[in-house]
């Protein structure tokens, strides 16, 4: 059932990188979003190609004729990210971008209810970063509201890729990743370091599908083991490039993995 919602004056834009998987889109973050207080004339999904944006008009103008699509003519999560970033930062400015992934199942709070305000949270993330010089923010990604907290933090941690907020300088050239995995970790470090802080809300996680066959960035790679390679190759550079302090090497259930160190601190001298 839709949720009724006053009307709202939009200062951000909505982005949603996306790759061969117009059905999943439809079917899990634009349903979503139709549960949810946004507006469908602010969304932009970025396709790779004119291939790809054919694919996506044929299966998606009938039911949503007012989103907007940007073809970026790139090869890939990596190029696709900065691809994002650049648009917004250097070519059609906007200072507040909300990213989502294609594939979002749904959003639950501490008490285990599914949340739709999805505007007043962004609203309440970009203040809040505004206030306090940060340029990033998102949710938990834990689904299991055992682990939520209604509490706001500020330290090093992961913001996932799924579903986040960045902030942009006019002409100010931003931060681009060289991660075909791992790139949300990577901004979440770029920004960490440049602001001294991220903003996470911690009373939020979402549930999505991870390692998706069809299309995404699974997909691009060449399949499941082709990408679990990738990431146990790439996880040794991404403790080279941050810093053991900042991150470390794990293990999980796909394989390699990485985690930040909420305890960082700057040396006095940083500050």
């Amino acid at each position: 059932m839709a949720h009724e919602f006053p009307e709202i004056d939009v200062p951000y834009r909505i982005a949603i990188p996306t790759y061969n998987r117009p059905k999943i889109l439809r079917d899990k973050t634009l349903a979503l979003i139709g549960q949810s207080n946004l507006e469908w004339s602010d969304i932009d999904i970025f396709v790779e190609n004119e291939t790809q944006l054919a694919l996506y008009t044929e299966e998606l103008i009938e039911d949503f004729p007012h989103l907007n699509y940007i073809v970026t003519h790139t090869n890939g999560i990596c190029e696709k990210r900065n691809f994002v970033r650049w648009y917004y930062s250097m070519e059609n400015f906007c200072p507040w971008v909300f990213n989502m992934d294609d594939d979002l199942d749904y959003i639950i709070d501490t008490e285990n209810n599914p949340f739709y305000d999805f505007h007043n949270f962004i609203m309440s993330g970009f203040t809040e970063c505004e206030m306090v010089g940060a340029t990033l923010f998102g949710i938990s990604p834990l689904i299991n509201n055992f682990f939520l907290r209604d509490k706001v933090t500020y330290n090093l941690n992961y913001i996932i890729g799924a579903f986040f907020g960045v902030i942009f300088t006019k002409d100010e050239i931003p931060f681009l990743t060289d991660m075909e995995h791992y790139e949300d970790f990577d901004f979440s470090l770029a920004h960490y370091f440049k602001d001294k802080k991220i903003v996470r809300y911690n009373h939020l996680g979402l549930k999505t599908k991870y390692f998706e066959d069809t299309g995404g960035i699974t997909f691009q790679m060449g399949g499941r083991a082709a990408r679990k390679k990738y990431m146990d190759e790439n996880a040794d550079y991404m403790v080279e490039k941050w810093g053991a302090d900042a991150v470390r090497v794990t293990t999980n259930k796909w394989g390699t993995g990485l985690r930040l160190n909420h305890c960082h601190r700057f040396a006095p001298q940083e500050k």
